[in-house]
């Protein structure tokens, strides 16, 4: 099973790497460079037009790169939209539309593109910070998290038709989906906490994602399991993940808190079978690697210190 690594290229790395997850013997191996890059941060693929979309950089230019896999499994970059400045920290590809959806984190604002072109851009408020548009997958409705001001928007066909404004200095990162309950799991960076609401806005529930609430840390990624049982989270600082049992009614409660053995997990993926967890961790510059018990939600480490340089995304290629 093949992972792609999106990442940094401040110091060793080069760009955007992929490496092989050996389920018999449950390691990760053979990580190589698949194209050279610079700060590849984030990843998303469509496998209908075998087309991988990244976060792109060149120089002063920022915007999303477009790349192919050859038949040898090399990637070939088809093209790149770029405008001058900072480049998103998220891309989406909606394959319904054919868009792609940016959010950029340094200019507070989301970007469209269509056909190879920059078809519009939402620019958020003063102190915006947005860091992720992505679609409810039960609805096609889009959700955008603006990390800077506390809110979460809400648009359809590209046009805002709700907002919420969240605990004041919580920060939004991104949200998470319930495969079949109408449940959103918004996860904060600045106070570590999963706020629970349905598509109309009602909270539920807000939830520490921490161990130790006097820890400094920050949160990162949120996943959820194929069957809506399970939700999970990377907490940077406490360097660990927490694992959260979803109830009937969509309420989370803390069954494990696991350390990942490296600093500042950025990311981690589920693998598509749900068998195994994968959490990349930037400034240790490791990959740790777990089972996944899908009766009890459980993580096991099973392998600690497999190098990857800076690494930022973890996308398991369902291909």
């Amino acid at each position: 099973m093949k992972i792609l690594l999106g990442a940094y290229t401040r110091n060793d790395s080069e760009g955007l790497y992929q490496i092989d997850l050996n389920e018999t013997d449950q390691t990760l191996e053979n990580l190589e460079l698949l194209i050279k890059a610079e700060n590849p941060t984030y990843l998303d693929y469509d496998k209908t037009n075998n087309t991988l979309y990244s976060v792109y950089q060149e120089g002063n230019l920022g915007g999303i790169g477009a790349y192919t896999f050859t038949e040898e499994g090399n990637l070939e970059k088809k093209y790149a939209i770029t405008e001058e400045g900072t480049p998103p920290c998220y891309v989406k590809y909606d394959s319904q539309s054919g868009k792609i959806y940016d959010a950029n984190y340094h200019h507070g604002k989301m970007n469209i593109y269509q056909n190879q072109t920059h078809i519009k851009t939402v620019q958020y408020e003063e102190g915006a910070h947005a860091h992720y548009t992505d679609f409810d997958p039960k609805t096609n409705v889009l959700y955008v998290c603006d990390l800077g001001n506390d809110k979460v928007y809400k648009y359809q066909n590209d046009e805002q038709i709700a907002s919420i404004r969240l605990e004041e200095g919580s920060g939004p990162r991104h949200i998470a989906f319930h495969p079949t309950l109408d449940r959103l799991y918004v996860f904060a960076e600045l106070n570590n906490t999963v706020t629970v609401l349905d598509s109309d806005f009602n909270i539920y529930q807000i939830i520490t994602s921490l161990e130790h609430e006097t820890n400094q840390s920050a949160g990162a990624a949120i996943r959820i399991s194929n069957d809506g049982k399970f939700l999970y989270a990377s907490n940077r600082g406490e360097d660990s993940l927490v694992v959260y049992a979803i109830d009937e009614s969509g309420q989370l409660s803390i069954i494990q808190h696991i350390s990942t053995f490296g600093e500042h997990p950025r990311d981690f993926d589920l693998s598509p079978d749900g068998q195994f967890l994968v959490v990349a961790n930037r400034d240790t510059n490791n990959l740790s690697l777990y089972t996944r018990d899908q009766l009890t939600g459980l993580l096991t480490n099973v392998q600690k210190d497999i190098h990857a340089p800076e690494a930022v995304c973890v996308y398991f290629l369902d291909k």
